[in-house]
């Protein structure tokens, strides 16, 4: 009898050999049943948005499904047919149906990716080509001052400039971007040119907090765009000539940078104004409280409204503030916006009143609805209508209070 165990070591058996050309071919489609489903990720992030993909289910899940199909068919059929290089046909198959995909889907994963990283790479190729401060008047306590920064873009294209802030990001202060000179650098569809400078100012106020703004770097965000897949790069910008600039104080009141007598901007925002208001005496608890005021051009030079849309010049908000003590009984929701002691109770909707301008002295008539978010108590209060302007600054400062007493009975 043969002595066959030396054979058996070198060389192993067909059943051998096939169970492993077998688990490999299984790995194989496993791990292209991973790749398909990481593939199709963004699609079942579009899916998920508002359960789109409930509506529509095949069109975010189709082409993954039939990757699938296709990926365990390929598999029992290469098993079943090939007798030669199992493990490289059915590899060949994954990374063909894999790139079929790819062509086929609207949004994939991998090309994200790849995508995204191109786009930081790009944006590393912004340079600052300069840097100035100018001093501003506080009126909140603490340091005021403009920083303006100019940069050059490496390729034409969108670009967004989203809020600076100073320190660092646990303890930070924001700015606020001063868009009364180039809006048009703010607007989202704006095209900036390959290699041209542009100027960007932004303001600050420490507002009493502490922070050595000799040591301090304001931190700059700058996006591509503004969607799932925007990529941004944070640049920063040492405040080492701030002390020296702020060695001259400015002038008291002077809140923002200077700009031409012309500008419509800063034109509309110390011009339109509300008057008149009239908010009736009593009203029932838990009924809505009607009311009227208008809204008035109180300057010298006609007021452009773009879009013929109020909405995109101005905004007007409502709030309550309890006075007796029966009234501060009024339940108050946990994170209703506060204005001080009054209590947001609801924003004028301003869209639906077409105007192309508003002249000198153009009044608009307006008649609203202030209706709390809870029934207010009975007892004695407040109400305080809001203007804020779209051009300021700072968009959560009000430009104009008026304030009304009214009574809430039973």
């Amino acid at each position: 009898m043969k002595d066959t165990s030396v054979c058996q070591r070198i060389c192993p058996s067909p059943s051998t050999g096939g169970a492993t050309v077998t688990g490999t071919m299984l790995a194989i489609a496993i791990v292209a049943t991973i790749l398909a489903f990481i593939q199709n990720l963004v699609m079942f992030l579009f899916g998920f948005k508002e359960m789109a993909i409930a509506a529509f289910p095949l069109g975010f899940t189709g082409i993954f499904l039939l990757e699938i199909a296709a990926i365990w068919v390929a598999y029992f059929c290469v098993r079943r047919i090939a007798r030669r290089n199992r493990e490289l046909v059915m590899a060949g198959c994954a990374i063909l149906i894999l790139g079929a995909a790819e062509v086929a889907l609207p949004a994939s994963f991998f090309t994200k990716l790849i995508q995204h990283a191109g786009k930081e790479i790009m944006l590393q190729g912004i340079r600052q080509a300069g840097t100035s401060f100018e001093p501003l008047s506080s009126d909140e306590g603490g340091t005021r001052f403009a920083l303006t920064y100019t940069l050059k873009f490496p390729r034409s294209g969108h670009y967004l400039t989203y809020p600076a802030f100073l320190g660092p990001e646990e303890d930070n202060i924001f700015g606020s971007y001063f868009t009364k000179v180039h809006p048009e650098y703010y607007d989202e569809n704006y095209v900036f040119d390959a290699g041209k400078p542009y100027g960007f100012t932004v303001v600050f106020d420490t507002q009493g907090k502490p922070i050595d703004l000799s040591k301090a770097k304001a931190n700059i965000c700058i996006c591509d765009g503004k969607d799932y897949f925007m990529a941004c790069r944070t640049m920063q910008i040492g405040l080492d000539a701030l002390p020296a600039a702020l060695a001259i104080p400015a002038p008291r009141g002077k809140l923002e940078p200077a700009v031409p007598a012309n500008n419509i901007r800063d034109i509309t925002e110390k011009s339109i104004r509300l008057s008149g208001l009239v908010v009736p005496e009593t009203t029932k608890s838990g009924q809505p409280m009607a009311i009227s005021y208008e809204i008035t051009n109180t300057g010298e030079k006609e007021i452009p409204i773009p879009g013929d849309n109020l909405g995109n010049v101005i905004a007007v908000n409502f709030a309550w503030e309890a006075v007796s003590e029966s009234a501060k009984t009024t339940k108050v929701i946990p994170g209703t916006w506060h204005y001080g002691n009054a209590i947001t109770a609801g924003t004028a909707m301003l869209g639906f009143i077409r105007k192309s301008s508003l002249a000198p002295g153009e009044k608009v008539a307006m008649h609203s609805e202030v209706r709390p978010l809870e029934p207010l108590a009975p007892g004695e209060y407040k109400l305080h209508v809001y203007l804020f302007s779209e051009y300021a600054t700072y968009r959560g400062k009000p430009e104009q209070e008026l304030v009304q007493a009214f009574t809430i009975e039973p």
